[in-house]
């Protein structure tokens, strides 16, 4: 079963004992519903470290991230010629950097 899946259920589980636990106790629903919200978020958070650590990593393997992009590309031609001694004209512009790419290609 999915660990996302697991998470969720486990979270609804503690919810729905907070809840049947406060209307025994004899709070109106829409109290009962409040404290078991909290009551479900404070316990979850202490007794689901490994169960939540193990969702973000998975959430996180599952996330496709780009080598670069276009701001990186901008940054890096920025700070490099930054550093080097040789007058450059840079462009001001996303859409300029791209028209002189497309006009002067560079092999990468």
């Amino acid at each position: 079963m999915k660990v996302w899946l697991v998470y969720t259920l486990a979270r609804l589980g503690i919810f729905a004992a907070a809840l049947v636990v406060l209307f025994v106790v004899g709070l109106p629903w829409y109290w009962a519903t409040i404290g078991a919200a909290l009551i479900g978020l404070l316990v979850s958070y202490i007794a689901l470290p490994r169960l939540r650590d193990r969702v973000t990593t998975s959430l996180a393997t599952r996330r496709v991230r780009p080598d670069h992009d276009a701001d990186s590309d901008f940054e890096d031609d920025f700070v490099d010629a930054e550093d080097s001694d040789a007058p450059t004209v840079r462009p001001v512009s996303d859409a300029e950097r791209h028209a002189e790419r497309r006009e002067h290609p560079t092999a990468d």
